[in-house]
């Protein structure tokens, strides 16, 4: 696209979205690692149908784009994104507490709602304690962890489609696999209602959850996993077998205390670094052990 297309663009979405749009916006600011380069536009929608009219426009002009939350499973490439990024943030993030269920706004910490829901008493949350990203990243990705995922809990998602039109759908329709749903193309969750009563809490996952700062470095600048775990087995022992706990490239390192985890030390890592230590993980991995790792972390933008 032209510049001129470019600008016009921006004019166009800023009618609709207010003080909500920005250009050329480093995108090392909205991922949880800390790398990548600028986003052409990056939309940060007030109200859900703001959602609907922005994802509507881009799909009718050809323009890229893509939804993101904390950025927590998520790198950027250096040399930014051609298109138009989607910020579900703190201005849609409202939750509401019901009889059985809790209902959340896609921009809503995941996070700090399973952890309200679990000393409200409420079970079927525990899990997502430690999970980072946001609500609606939480269902696209079908988060999980210690035995729990959200396809496990999910009533149902409100999404909205590239045409505008928004959709309510049940777990069935979306069809999720390990750590992945297959929600339509194009679309944006909007919110989502979870199963949580009143009930006995699952202490072992409650306490595993709030124990992973004490085996995973969560503190540190990370998207979290780098792998999906390979079926019967895991990666994190694969890496650490290979020797590969604390290796660096650049400001990236493999992290010493998970290795499945990679770590922005000193904020001064940038995406090619990272994407050389997810490289240099899976083909070791795969000489020793013959299993190509899958990445968890989506990757986007130019190189």
């Amino acid at each position: 696209m032209t510049d001129a297309e470019w600008k016009a663009m921006a004019r166009d979405l800023k009618r609709i979205l207010k003080d909500g749009l920005r250009t050329d916006e480093p995108m090392s600011r909205h991922t949880t690692i800390g790398v990548g380069g600028a986003a052409r536009l990056l939309a940060i929608p007030s109200t859900m149908g703001q959602v609907g009219r922005i994802v509507h426009y881009a799909w009718k002009r050809g323009l890229p784009y893509t939804a993101v939350g904390k950025g927590s499973n998520l790198i950027v490439r250096d040399g930014g994104f051609d298109g138009m990024v989607v910020k579900m943030g703190s201005p849609l993030s409202k939750v509401k507490v019901n009889k059985t269920t809790v209902s959340a706004q896609g921009g809503a910490s995941f996070a700090l709602m399973s952890r309200k829901m679990t000393k409200m008493g409420r079970t079927g949350l525990e899990f997502g304690i430690g999970i980072p990203g946001t609500v609606g990243g939480a269902v696209r990705m079908n988060a999980g962890a210690f035995g729990g995922e959200v396809k496990d809990v999910l009533r149902r998602a409100r999404i909205v489609d590239r045409d505008g039109v928004e959709h309510v759908l049940k777990p069935q329709d979306i069809r999720f696999s390990y750590r992945r749903s297959h929600l339509p193309e194009g679309s944006v969750v909007l919110s989502a209602t979870f199963h949580c009563p009143p009930g006995e809490i699952n202490h072992e996952a409650y306490r595993r959850s709030l124990g992973r700062k004490e085996t995973q470095p969560i503190w540190e600048r990370t998207f979290g996993s780098t792998f999906v775990n390979p079926p019967g087995g895991f990666a994190a022992e694969m890496v650490e077998k290979c020797g590969l706990k604390g290796t660096r490239r650049g400001g990236a390192m493999i992290s010493d205390m998970h290795a499945n985890f990679i770590v922005n030390k000193e904020g001064k890592a940038t995406a090619k670094d990272v994407e050389a230590l997810i490289r240099l993980m899976q083909r070791e991995v795969k000489r020793k052990f013959g299993v190509v790792l899958k990445t968890e972390v989506v990757i986007i933008g130019n190189r």
